[in-house]
């Protein structure tokens, strides 16, 4: 009977032993995962809709750009706190803003930031329900006078110092080197566009027809490269238009889709990139974009009046080279449409944050065109109301 207590006793040990080491054994196996937690001071930025330029979830967006603030986080996921209250900043884009005020937030809290936020025209998508009114906190646009501005170009010094907003334009440019003027000996065509969108808010496919028509006098031409004109550029990439653009045309028509203050996109940098010189066509104030004497403005002539001016600069070669006098004195290049490092700077400023300012700007400015935009959309549009949601503290 000792015996077989001994042996008992002994397997019971055993068998502790071997269930010890096989508890031991799991654990080593169990990974250790890494959990991304919200921290106190993080700034918690809702995208309500997708939007362009701000893809990625997380800190990614911030972290890579190398912005001076990083703790801001990026989601579209409304669920994440399971109130849509606890988000620091809720982001709206001006196209879902334009289609009408659906499918908005019930309730807000009276400390978050709502963000309306445009990468595109308000003559293009105009907000035509008034609830927007005293809907947002800050606007986050093109204008200058938002909350956050950006621009879609940026213009830099020959130490390629950027010159941002405020600085006074150099009128006493130096003529160009001998070196660049040789490289406009190969050009014989007057001007061409890249088109895609062959209807605009702008009309610009009228202004192009009656250049047309007027330079056909000069025996000069406008050739329209892109789904809306008779020429393509034969590759997947736009290299050849611009290789064309280069060697071959005196101007480059850049002509905006649609008018409004302060806009002014990039097309203008294919004429400013490829050694031609741009007719712009906008509602911005071009002389504070853009160098001085470096285009010419369609906007207030007549297009016999720009067809005989183009055709008088290309015959006169030093006013043609003057254009670019520019060169000589500053860089420019495209900017990133929306940099979110100015959105995670401005959300740690103390001094900001407590700025609560309502801005209706784009509303006013596009109220006037909404029975337009509906007639060049094709269908009827009424100037609808809406309820106010309801702040909580």
């Amino acid at each position: 009977m000792v015996r077989i207590l001994k042996y008992a006793k002994g397997h019971v040990v055993l068998f502790i032993i071997v269930t010890y080491l096989a508890i031991l054994k799991s654990y080593r196996k169990v990974p250790i995962i890494r959990i991304d937690r919200f921290l106190p001071d993080m700034r918690n930025i809702l995208l309500w809709t997708k939007i362009h330029g701000l893809e990625g979830e997380g800190q990614k967006y911030f972290i890579d750009q190398k912005c001076a603030f990083i703790n801001c986080y990026f989601t579209t996921n409304k669920s994440l706190f399971g109130d849509l209250r606890y988000f620091d900043v809720i982001l709206f884009n001006l196209q879902d803003v334009s289609e009408g005020a659906y499918s908005l937030p019930e309730l807000r809290s009276a400390s978050q930031k709502y963000i309306f936020v445009a990468n595109d025209s308000s003559d293009n998508f105009p907000v035509c329900n008034p609830v927007f009114d005293v809907f947002f906190n800050w606007t986050w646009t093109y204008r200058f006078d938002s909350t956050i501005s950006y621009r879609f170009i940026t213009i830099y010094n020959t130490y390629y110092e950027e010159l941002g907003s405020h600085f006074q334009w150099n009128y006493n440019m130096k003529p160009i080197e001998p070196s660049l003027k040789s490289q406009f000996v190969t050009k014989s065509k007057a001007a061409v566009i890249f088109l895609d969108k062959c209807k605009s808010r702008s009309k610009r496919e009228n202004l192009i027809k009656d250049l047309q028509i007027d330079l056909a006098m000069y025996n000069l031409d406008v050739d329209v490269f892109g789904s809306c004109g008779p020429k393509q550029c034969k590759r997947k990439t736009m290299n050849p238009c611009f290789w064309r653009l280069r060697k071959t045309y005196f101007f480059y028509l850049a002509f905006e889709d649609s008018f409004d203050y302060d806009y002014i996109t990039d097309i203008v940098l294919y004429a400013y990139n490829n050694n031609a010189v741009p007719i712009v066509y906008g509602g911005a104030r071009y002389e504070s974009y853009l160098p001085p004497g470096s285009y010419i403005n369609a906007l207030n002539t007549s297009t016999m009046a720009l067809a005989t001016s183009m055709h008088d600069i290309i015959k006169n070669k030093e006013k043609y080279y003057d254009f670019f006098r520019w060169k000589n004195h500053y860089t420019i290049s495209k900017s990133p449409v929306l940099n979110a490092c100015a959105l995670c700077e401005i959300l740690n400023s103390p001094a900001r944050l407590v700025q609560n300012v309502v801005n209706s700007k784009f509303r006013m400015l596009s109220l006037c065109t909404c029975k337009q935009f509906a007639k060049f959309r094709g269908f009827d549009m009424e100037i609808e109301s809406s309820v106010p949601m309801q702040i909580t503290e």
